[in-house]
């Protein structure tokens, strides 16, 4: 808003200010956001709400597996999550137990492991994705659909440019 109050005939040194002030304001409303989506209370929330027993680091897990729609050998999966392969391998090893993954030899090189989702596995990440989309539409339940719509552009526009940067970041 303050941008387009500037950009009604005020200087550039105005439109800057007001640019500036929107930046600011991103930044706090990201930082708040990612502090907020970290919060156990919300996971535990979620994991209640879709009677999944796991914890964060096993539902990142599956739901890396659910996006690849494959196996992923288990290197492939410690860079996806960004984290190293032994913490991996642990992960997976739990997960194996609770019957939520299975481990099977790569088709193209025997000496590495793929790890795949089980029924079971699927079905415990397909709720913990609804639980999550509930909850998600209670938050904007009160917009209108364009409100949502405008929204959803703007924030897979952002998280398009993140991304972009990160892989020309070497990331």
């Amino acid at each position: 808003m303050a941008v387009a109050k500037a950009a009604q005939g005020d200087s550039i040194a105005e439109i800057r200010a007001a640019q500036g002030d929107s930046i600011a304001e991103i930044q706090a409303a990201l930082h708040s956001l990612a502090r907020s989506l970290k919060r156990g209370a919300l996971h535990d929330f979620l994991l209640a709400q879709a009677r999944v027993d796991a914890d964060q680091a096993g539902v990142a897990v599956l739901y890396v597996l659910h996006l690849a729609k494959a196996g992923l050998r288990l290197t492939d999966l410690a860079e996806r999550l960004s984290i190293d392969a032994p913490a991996v391998t642990r992960k997976v090893q739990q997960l194996e137990r609770c019957g939520l993954v299975s481990r099977s030899q790569d088709q193209l090189d025997a000496r590495a492991l793929r790890v795949h989702l089980t029924a079971a596995g699927q079905r415990t990440i397909c709720r913990y994705m609804a639980a999550r989309r509930t909850w998600l539409a209670s938050l904007v339940s009160n917009w209108t659909g364009q409100e949502q719509a405008e929204f959803a552009r703007l924030l897979e526009r952002f998280a398009s440019d993140i991304h972009r940067q990160l892989v020309d970041l070497g990331e």
